[in-house]
């Protein structure tokens, strides 16, 4: 079972709430903290003055916050000393012991070896190849879901685009009926969406959408056993850990985690770069001036959005992080956000530039992680999210926020909830 089956089984319902500390100067753990309009100002502090900050927490013994760019690749590459796996706590700032009796391995709670051979199992299903073949029919699906809204000359964009973007390719993914695809989002926003009454509103609601997903993966499992399928729950059925096969609360652990990271990325990338577009008519006009440019947007895209806001690495031995001492045992948490925000390795980092990757010397960002946690699923987001801006620049090339968006309260998901749009209605698109 996903994460926790039961209430019995979780000895604290209260640690997948993130409570700010309100003694606490800046609280990154605080949800409330990443919808505050100075958040960035406040994360430019940190880098330019503590760098590696002790963050206290309610509920917890603390954290270090790593927020320079350098800092956080350097801990990501380092798996050796900073540990991913569940044993210790995993990649969420709340230790995994903490919220189930019974932490299971996922690809995102495993290091060296486990991990480099799950991804090993995984890579022909993210190749480049791969995407490939899921481009026509990514494109057929996004000209279909603009045809749809295009007549009215309003929509609501998560809903009717980007939410049904991301769960169209989840479906075909996992090759399960397209028509699953809102349940599958309705869980994935169940994972994530701790702090967030709107997404779960009871530890109990949580409960019910974990159970029903370990009854849908055990339902595909029975119908998919025996078979030389290649789709990723499959693939999973076939790996092992110490010389034998993961149990059936670890399937449904991984099944989980691919449902929320082949979606989250490219659904909020998709809605934020609608913000940042209508923020910025210059950027907007550069790309109906040249759509060409759009596939090197995504990469700005991505950064700007960084929908992962954090990840949480435990020290396996005392070192020593940019002057900071470490223990053995701490928590030491990668803020993604700060990290691409950084003006050390940016000096406009607070701009939004359409055609910054168009120069092979501008440097990658790190929404998809780095080294060995660089995110499998890269190019099926970017492949999707180029596509999209491209038949939105053919048919509603206007199209614009005209309400603030509704932010998800989290300090984990650069969430947009609902964004209400306009553009020039187009009776009959191309």
């Amino acid at each position: 079972m996903t994460i926790e089956g039961s209430a019995s089984a979780m000895p604290n319902p209260a640690f997948r709430k993130s409570v700010g500390d309100g003694h606490a100067a800046i609280d990154l753990k605080d949800p409330d903290f990443h919808s505050r309009p100075d958040q960035y100002q406040l994360l430019k502090q940190l880098r330019d003055n503590d760098p590696i900050y002790w963050n206290p927490e309610v509920g917890g013994p603390g954290f270090w916050a790593v927020t320079r760019f350098d800092d956080v690749e350097a801990v990501t590459r380092a798996r050796d000393i900073f540990s991913t796996d569940y044993r210790r706590g995993g990649m969420r700032i709340f230790d995994a012991k903490n919220v189930t009796a019974n932490p299971r391995p996922d690809i995102f709670a495993i290091d060296p070896p486990d991990h480099t051979t799950f991804r090993k199992a995984f890579q022909p299903v993210f190749s480049a190849e791969a995407v490939a073949t899921f481009k026509d029919r990514a494109r057929q699906r996004i000209r279909r879901l603009i045809a749809g809204i295009a007549p009215r000359g309003r929509a609501e964009f998560v809903s009717e685009i980007a939410n049904p973007v991301a769960a169209g390719l989840l479906t075909d993914l996992l090759e399960v009926p397209e028509a699953d695809g809102t349940t599958l989002m309705t869980w994935s926003n169940a994972m994530i969406g701790d702090d967030d009454d709107d997404y779960v509103p009871s530890i109990d609601y949580r409960i019910q959408c974990v159970r029903a997903l370990d009854r849908y993966v055990e339902a595909l499992i029975k119908e998919r056993a025996g078979t030389d399928r290649t789709d990723f729950l499959t693939v999973v059925t076939r790996l092992t850990i110490d010389n034998k096969p993961l149990d059936l609360d670890a399937l449904c652990e991984n099944f989980a985690s691919f449902v929320v990271a082949a979606n989250e990325t490219t659904r909020h990338t998709m809605t934020r770069s609608i913000v940042a577009l209508t923020e910025n008519p210059s950027e907007r006009a550069k790309l109906q001036a040249d759509p060409a440019l759009v596939p090197q947007a995504t990469k700005e895209f991505v950064r700007w959005a960084t929908p992962l806001i954090h990840a949480r690495r435990t020290a396996t031995r005392d070192t020593v992080l940019a002057g900071q001492n470490i223990r053995e045992g701490d928590k030491v948490v990668l803020w993604y956000k700060s990290a691409n925000r950084d003006d050390s390795r940016w000096p406009d980092a607070m701009q939004f530039k359409v055609d910054r990757y168009c120069s092979k010397d501008a440097p990658n960002h790190i929404s998809f992680g780095s080294g060995i946690n660089h995110c499998l699923g890269w190019r099926y987001a970017e492949m999707q999210i180029t596509i999209l801006f491209e038949e939105l620049l053919a048919t509603l090339p206007d199209i614009h926020a005209i309400d603030a968006p509704k932010l998800l309260r989290s300090n984990f998901i650069a969430g947009i909830k609902a964004l209400d749009v306009a553009f020039t209605p187009v009776d009959r698109p191309a």
